[in-house]
């Protein structure tokens, strides 16, 4: 499993994005892929989410699939996942506003980026609710490794 970490963030904040991924991967069956995850500034997040998305605001993440997998399909071994953009100051600021903390907060949104590069979506509400309950079932399993 290659975890690429790239951008400015305190060791600590790229550590607990590198076990995250690591973890949901695992969780997933899927522990021989690739992903990157890139610290970016505010001002970043929002241009790549105008850009790509048509939304002028800055969001927490934004995920880049690589393949066209499907919501219960693994990616090969050595597959390449895709790419996450995620914005370490809003995950601050959700960590505060949701009184978790911004490590829970970050662990959240890694995880959450993950199930979206390997096809869910929260598009329906009926995949909402399918994305939100695997979700939980891989932040008690992350919880269960400490």
């Amino acid at each position: 499993m290659t975890i690429n970490i790239l951008g400015f963030a305190l060791p600590v904040y790229k550590k607990t994005a590198k076990r995250t991924a690591e973890q949901t991967l695992e969780f997933l069956g899927m522990k021989d892929v690739e992903l990157s995850i890139k610290f970016v500034s505010k001002k970043e997040i929002q241009r790549l989410n105008k850009e790509f998305r048509n939304i002028d605001r800055v969001t927490d993440v934004l995920s880049f699939p690589a393949t066209n997998c499907k919501v219960g399909e693994k990616l090969s071994s050595g597959e390449y996942a895709g790419d996450m953009a995620l914005c370490l100051a809003k995950a601050k600021q959700q960590g505060r506003e949701y009184k978790n903390g911004t490590k829970a907060e970050l662990s959240k949104l890694v995880t959450h980026s993950i199930l979206h590069l390997v096809g869910y979506d929260h598009i329906k509400d009926e995949d909402y609710v399918v994305m939100k309950d695997q979700e939980d079932k891989i932040e008690k399993y992350i919880k269960e490794q400490r």
